[in-house]
């Protein structure tokens, strides 16, 4: 059968005619789908479009119906032929009439793909996908991923409660392990309680230690049994990448292998990547992922704590603002720096959660301040890009603050150049609202990123803060200099405060002598400190 690109058939020699029926009058114009059974699902047909798609050949075997109604099973590959910019203009399907085949009928093919315990893929397609994958990623230069996970404890099992309930583990494994891979992914069972997953797509280190932590969780939940036994499974997972670990299907399959004897050996129910430097870093990464969620959701902020930089009128020394800065003092990891956590928050969605968390403790510690007997200067929070998609945010910032007792001119809210730039009609929007209600609205990190001179008169601002990373270029160029100054000659004339970051010398802050009115930050004048020092500060 020869088919367009959109799966019209335009041509059927006589095999065809003879083995289903139709003859080349009644095929032409119509689509394959003329001769497809009931017996495969969508998801079948899917697959097999997904693997034509990206490799340009499938072959598998087919359960098709003739015209008369009898369904019969089939050998069938199909090919993409394409032209001579790549585009796809033809596929070629060739069958053969598996019916009358004594092998088919009585036992299992040397074409069967299918493992009839679990109904997934067997080692003869893993090793039929992996070399289609390898080819396909050496001709686009690709990476991909090989995942060999085993359940754990399968002997055990076996030998306690007997093969049949083995089975049955066996099949709710499968069943886990089907639900959590991606559509395009080839997941197959290699042998006892072994599976192996190919990442075609995204193999990216970071995404293939999600995949895997996400199902060490779940295969290692316990699992009750019909007779209320409870069986708990300690999996294990090793995971190899092409081209880095190796270049092809056997050496691939090894180091895999050989990165799950090291999970095995590390006590289980672990997953491990053959280069270990690799595997360091996403382990801790994700172990900062879930100490962040667990802290956040279950322990009110355990190990987080705010410190406080002042921001100085250089004139006369005067305390002007204050911006919260927050750490982390892990109980394993120790001190982890917001440039690593903040990151690793905005990627796994915690960042909403760490933005209330702070802007919560500082309104709490403005209230305490403003009990002593001594001028209190408004204080700065940074608002992350994520917090701009939440609709409940000007409501629940509100809340927050009557809740503290304090008003709106106590707070400060930052944002990026970046996040304004990339979310300017919410940002606008939203900050319009909030400066609308008292609260003072500063652009952060001015310098760094589109520099946006234009846009400036458009934004919703009080304040425009020069990056420290500007202030250093300033003191060493004489154009990057006279650019700052005309940043604060724009911003003088748009009546925006203006704070200068990263002041840590003398020379720095003479260099600004000139420049009228504004306030500096950094370690000239003031670390950041806890709130305790504070106090002592104000008073």
């Amino acid at each position: 059968m020869v088919t367009t690109a959109d799966g019209t058939i335009e041509r059927v020699n006589k095999a065809f005619s003879d083995i289903t029926g139709y003859s080349a009058e009644e095929a032409i114009g119509n689509r394959p789908s003329l001769v497809q059974s009931s017996r495969h699902g969508q998801s079948f047909y899917a697959a097999m479009w997904q693997q034509l798609n990206e490799t340009g050949s499938w072959s598998g075997k087919v359960w098709n119906r003739r015209k008369s109604g009898e369904v019969y099973l089939q050998w069938l590959t199909i090919n993409t032929l394409k032209d001579e910019q790549g585009t796809v203009t033809h596929h070629v399907a060739i069958g053969r009439d598996l019916t009358n085949q004594r092998s088919v009928r009585d036992e299992p093919s040397l074409f069967t793909f299918k493992d009839p315990l679990t109904q997934l893929g067997n080692r003869q397609l893993f090793t039929s996908r992996l070399d289609q994958a390898l080819a396909e990623a050496e001709r686009n230069h690709i990476r991909i991923a090989l995942m060999v996970v085993d359940i754990g404890r399968f002997r055990q099992i076996n030998e306690q409660l007997g093969l049949a309930w083995g089975d049955d583990i066996l099949r709710q494994q499968a069943r886990i392990l089907q639900a959590a891979v991606d559509e395009a992914d080839t997941l197959v069972r290699l042998q006892g309680d072994m599976f192996a997953i190919i990442r075609h797509s995204r193999a990216q280190d970071a995404a293939m230690a999600h995949l895997a932590d996400k199902l060490l969780g779940l295969m290692s939940q316990p699992i009750v049994l019909a007779d209320n036994n409870v069986v708990s499974l300690q999996p294990s997972i090793g995971i190899a990448v092409y081209p880095r670990d190796s270049e092809d299907n056997a050496g691939l399959l090894q180091a895999a292998e050989h990165a799950h004897a090291m999970a095995k050996r590390a006590g289980r129910n672990r997953f491990q990547f053959v280069d270990l430097r690799q595997h360091d870093l996403h382990h801790r990464e994700l172990n900062i992922e879930h100490s962040l969620h667990h802290i956040l959701n279950h322990t009110d902020g355990e190990g987080l704590s705010l410190h406080y930089q002042p921001q100085v009128r250089p004139v006369d020394g005067k305390i002007m603002a204050m911006e919260a800065l927050i750490r982390w003092q892990h109980p394993k990891l120790g001190f982890v720096s917001p440039a690593e956590f903040i990151p690793i928050a905005e990627q796994s969605g915690l960042s909403v959660c760490l933005d209330r968390w702070v802007i919560e403790q500082v309104c709490l510690q403005v209230a305490k301040w403003h009990q002593l007997p001594t001028l209190v200067p408004v204080v700065s929070v940074n608002l992350s890009a994520p917090q701009f998609s939440e609709p409940d945010f000007v409501e629940w910032l509100q809340a927050c603050i009557k809740r503290c007792g304090i008003t709106p001119e106590c707070i400060k809210l930052e944002v990026t150049e970046t996040t304004m730039m990339a979310h300017t009609d919410n940002c606008i929007a939203m900050l319009g609202q909030l400066r609308e209600l008292g609260f003072k609205i500063s652009l952060d990190d001015f310098g760094t990123g589109y520099s946006a001179l234009a846009f400036l008169h458009q934004f919703p601002l009080d304040e425009l803060k020069i990056d420290r990373t500007f202030m250093v270029e300033a003191s060493q160029s004489r154009r990057a200099h006279l650019l700052l100054k005309t940043i604060v000659s724009l911003a003088q004339e748009l009546s925006l405060n203006l704070v200068v970051e990263g002041v840590e010398q003398q020379e720095q802050l003479d260099s600004l002598a000139d420049f009228g009115p504004l306030t500096v930050q950094g370690y000239f004048y003031y670390r950041p400190m806890p709130a305790s020092e504070v106090v002592a500060l104000l008073r």
